[in-house]
């Protein structure tokens, strides 16, 4: 297959403008759209003209002589492509390569009632209620099983789960189902709560705080994680479910590994 399949996944860079595919395999093989999948219309020799959304797409792969005869593979279109083959590589190694890995989460889709800021609950934050604080929806519960059933499937040791006092960050981590305990950290909190509409700098220090050599921390922090932080290009557009992978150095210092778009895990699932 060509270099650019790595770890059952084919990475093509995407351009605005268009771009094109071409797929080089060592033994004869056509190619076809996904019959089941998300996918694109591809030329039975493996080549294209494609105009997509960066995303996940599924193609079909028909091999003259190979077992299986027919596979799905996934195509990850990204135009931070290095960025995304470090990320995907990490995630498929991290059962046994873990050390100072970090998954930051923005908490997933959550639509079901608003924030009060000024209700007269006390820590009207930390409420349940959809007639105090915003909640998560069905597609937000569905998004945050699917990571955590990713997770699972990769066997990726969890060693620290590290939320926003929100309720809809806890409940993110209650559906992800990780069976650890929860803990809570303020400096996590949407901008409602604490004012802080940049706080980038706290999520990184919070990584600081908890170093694990044992396993991996997950963090599960709101969209102001994202407002002018350094890696904000390669994050963007950071909606509810998304996520990015960080690994904290030996020196203390920490290094940008990629994007984890909620898409991104349906490859492993």
């Amino acid at each position: 297959m060509s270099d650019d399949f790595i770890d059952g996944v084919l990475f093509v860079s995407h351009s605005d403008d268009g771009f094109e595919i071409q797929i080089q395999t060592s033994t004869a093989a056509k190619f076809y759209p996904s019959s089941t999948k998300t996918t694109f219309d591809i030329n039975e020799t493996g080549t294209g003209v494609l105009d997509l959304d960066q995303g996940l797409y599924w193609i079909d792969v028909v091999w003259e002589n190979g077992v299986p005869i027919r596979e799905s593979i996934p195509v990850y279109i990204t135009k931070n492509k290095q960025e995304g083959i470090q990320t995907v590589t990490a995630l498929k190694k991290m059962k046994t390569e873990n050390s100072g890995y970090v998954l930051v989460f923005r908490h997933a889709n959550a639509s079901v009632g608003q924030d009060k800021i000024d209700s007269e609950v006390p820590q009207w934050w930390k409420s349940c209620d959809f007639n105090v604080a915003r909640q998560l929806n069905d597609q937000g519960k569905s998004n945050a099983k699917k990571i955590g059933d990713a997770i699972r499937k990769l066997s990726i040791p969890v060693s620290s789960s590290i939320s926003s006092e929100f309720c809809r960050a806890v409940q993110t981590f209650e559906n992800m189902a990780l069976g650890i305990n929860i803990v809570q950290d303020r400096r996590l909190n949407h901008e409602n709560e604490s004012q802080k509409l940049v706080m980038w700098e706290d999520v990184f220090q919070v990584i600081k705080d908890n170093p694990k050599n044992d396993g991996i921390v997950v963090l599960v922090g709101h969209y102001n994680m994202y407002a002018e932080n350094p890696y904000r290009t390669s994050i963007r557009p950071f909606n509810q479910s998304d996520g990015f992978l960080m690994k904290r150095l030996p020196s203390g210092n920490l290094e940008f590994i990629g994007s984890i778009p909620v898409y991104l895990w349906d490859i492993f699932l």
